[in-house]
């Protein structure tokens, strides 16, 4: 209700070390492939490939930017609930 996380993102010790390492880009190849519809689409075209806004609308015919900000959104919740659980707490294990 105050915009903060109703549980917080588990802790990452050193997430320089943790992107190189196979295991991680594993389980989030799969938290990505996990992601519904052009979630997973969006995702890699916007934030890995930096499309502009105007042309990831184009090329998954999202009819506004709004409409692909809100996406992107869920995209990045669904991602971090995924990490949480497959990445956070098992380094933190």
């Amino acid at each position: 209700t105050q915009g903060h996380w109703a549980r917080p993102p588990g802790v990452w010790e050193n997430p320089d070390s943790a992107l190189e390492t196979q295991d991680f880009w594993r389980v989030f190849r799969a938290c990505l492939r996990n992601l519904p519809g052009h979630l997973a689409d969006l995702f890699i075209l916007r934030e890995i490939n930096e499309l502009s806004s105007a042309d990831v609308c184009k090329v998954l015919d999202i009819s506004t930017t709004n409409n692909m900000w809100v996406m992107l959104s869920r995209a990045r919740m669904r991602l971090r609930q995924c990490l949480d659980q497959h990445w956070f707490h098992k380094a933190g294990a």
